[in-house]
């Protein structure tokens, strides 16, 4: 138990907000928002303005590795009429690709 506190406590440096039972871990949600950071087509101050949501996050056994799969929704909280983006890591709403290799 206390490692799972000590995990709790360290900060992490994605903003995109994940469930608390979400499989993917902390180092994944990290890189995801690298992802956002350096390959979506959003200015620094536009990124500042925006939450962003991880729904249907998924871990997925393949071979001997583990792929993740996180949908991501983005809104800009100070204009709500509007409908929230949907980003993801190849999104046709948000210029955002990543892909290994």
């Amino acid at each position: 138990m206390l490692c799972a506190l000590a995990g709790l406590a360290t900060p992490s440096t994605s903003r995109i907000l994940f469930a608390g039972d979400s499989p993917v871990p902390r180092a994944v949600q990290e890189f995801a928002w690298r992802v956002i950071e350096t390959r979506c087509n959003y200015q620094s101050y536009e990124r500042e303005q925006r939450s962003f949501w991880a729904f249907d996050a998924q871990a997925r056994h393949v071979d001997q590795g583990v792929v993740y799969s996180i949908n991501i929704l983005s809104e800009v909280s100070w204009k709500k009429r509007e409908p929230p983006a949907i980003t993801a890591l190849k999104s046709s709403f948000v210029v955002c690709a990543y892909r290994p290799g």
